[in-house]
Order: structure tokens, then C-alpha cells, then sequence
């Protein structure tokens, strides 16, 4: 973390209650290791996509999505596109109306201009200069949840086995995605026979297969995201072994296929 980025985390942890505060991220790298704030903290996504570690859970948060980071969580914020832009709110609620835990909100054309309209006011909207504004953003932001459903895919990347000795395994699947792994090849590369990789597995009750795709689908999310691939080269880069495979795959996971996909996040 920069010093840069430092100082304005203080600023965010010294400041009011009735100050809302407003940044947006250039096309820049997002890398920000663990930190806390102690306002309510929204990303928009506006374009690439965003991971979000909390505790042992990385989380996936597509272009025009929203995260919703409670206060006084501990995160870290990464994204593995070349690019990235956010728009980010630092807010704080009456107790009874915080949020409980984190949450990713997919985008409506109504929210995505609400968020523009907060978001082109400044930096900084005080109650007692802006009111209206001020209790309006509050008013917007507690309705978001009923506004737009949590979305249930692609949320948890990276998830936590029973037992430990899968956490590496893990970790190698989703480093190694595009490649062709096999659990064959897979198990012998960290010294398991293959019945007792199996039997880890089953035990985490996670299926290889499965985990293996739900990694290449995520990756070829970041990679529509940073427009420099057409969908064979992605299908392709993320480890299928025909484009039919990989928008049979990718419309499993996700509801839709790569290019209905494509669409819905242009509109």
C-alpha cells in the first residue's frame, strides 16, 4: 500500500458520520493488501472486474456489479485485469441499518444512472451543506438490496476445504486453469495417488471437475472484460478444448451464454 493510498484509508477512518466520501479509481492496478475502514464501503465496478478477500474467502465481483463491504471489515482488493476503474462510497448508517455481511448486487440501467448522478457531485457530500443529497445517497443505498438480487454465481472463487492439505491443491488449480489438468496429473504433481486426492475432495465435499471450470469461467469473465479477445481466443485461453464446450460451460455456471453475457454487461 502507497502512501497515497494510506492517507486516504486515515482520512476515511477519521472522518463524520454525516460525510459521504467519493472516489473513483483511473484505468489503473487495483492491489490493496488487508485494511479496514470504519464506514460502509460500495464498489461499482464501472469497467474490469474486482477479487475481494475476507478472512480465507476470495470473492469474485464482475464488471457493473456492486460489492458492499461492511465497516470495520477486514479485506483485500486485487483485480487480474490490465486494467480497472471503480467508482467507490464510503458511508456510515444508523446501527439498525447497516448491512449484515458482504454482499455483490448485480446492476440496473435505474441503479447504474442513480450511481452516476451520486457519483458526479464530488468527493465529498456533507449533510450539513448538501442535505437533500446527503439523505437522498442514504436513502438510495439502503434501498439497493430490495432493488437488485445478490447475485449467487461466481461469488466464492477460492473456497475453503475441510482439509488443509487441499488448500495448495487449490490454489495450483486456479494458477493453472488454462492448462489441461487432469486430476491424474494433478495428484501426482503434489504426491497423492489418485483415490486419495479423490477422497480429499469428496470429503470438502468439492468436485474437481466442477471447481476446475467455475476457476476457467471466472477467468474468461476477467479476460471479456478487458475487450481484447473474441470468444474462441478466450474459450480457448482459459483450458477448453472447443468453443461449443466452453459456452456449454459457461452457460451452466452462469445462466447465459459468453456472448448473451457480453450484451447484458454493455447495455
Amino acid at each position: 500500500m502507497n502512501g497515497e493510498q494510506k492517507s486516504y484509508i486515515a482520512t476515511i477512518n477519521s472522518s463524520q458520520p454525516e460525510e459521504i466520501f467519493i472516489k473513483k479509481t483511473g484505468w489503473e492496478e487495483i492491489v490493496l493488501p488487508a485494511h479496514a475502514h470504519n464506514k460502509e464501503q460500495i464498489i461499482y465496478t464501472l469497467s474490469g472486474t474486482l477479487r475481494v478477500q475476507i478472512g480465507n474467502t476470495n470473492y469474485f465481483v464482475p464488471e457493473k456489479h456492486i460489492a458492499w463491504i461492511p465497516a470495520g471489515v477486514e479485506h483485500e482488493l486485487c483485480s487480474h485485469n490490465r486494467l480497472v476503474s471503480l467508482v467507490i462510497f464510503y458511508l456510515s448508517f444508523e446501527e439498525a441499518d447497516v448491512m449484515n455481511g458482504f454482499s455483490i448486487y448485480n446492476t440496473t440501467s435505474v441503479i447504474a444512472e442513480n450511481l452516476k448522478f451520486i457519483a458526479s457531485k464530488g468527493k465529498l457530500i456533507r449533510r450539513d451543506t448538501q442535505a437533500d443529497l446527503f439523505q437522498f445517497t442514504l436513502s438510495f443505498f439502503k434501498l439497493l438490496p430490495s432493488m437488485s438480487p445478490v447475485r449467487e454465481i461466481l461469488l466464492k472463487t477460492l473456497v475453503i476445504p475441510d482439509d488443509q492439505r487441499l488448500v495448495p491443491v487449490l490454489h495450483y488449480i486456479t494458477e493453472h486453469c488454462g492448462e489441461n489438468l487432469k486430476i491424474e496429473t494433478v495428484a501426482k504433481y503434489f504426491g497423492f495417488s489418485v483415490r486419495n486426492l479423490s477422497r480429499l475432495f469428496f470429503r470438502s465435499n468439492i468436485r474437481f471437475s466442477l471447481y476446475l471450470n467455475y476457476q476457467r469461467v471466472t477467468r474468461a469473465i476477467e479476460l471479456l472484460a478487458d475487450r481484447e479477445k473474441t470468444l474462441s481466443e478466450i474459450a480457448y485461453e482459459v483450458g477448453f478444448s472447443t468453443p461449443n464446450n466452453f459456452n456449454r460451460v459457461f452457460r451452466q455456471i452462469t445462466g447465459m451464454s459468453p456472448g448473451q453475457f457480453v450484451k447484458m454487461k454493455n447495455e
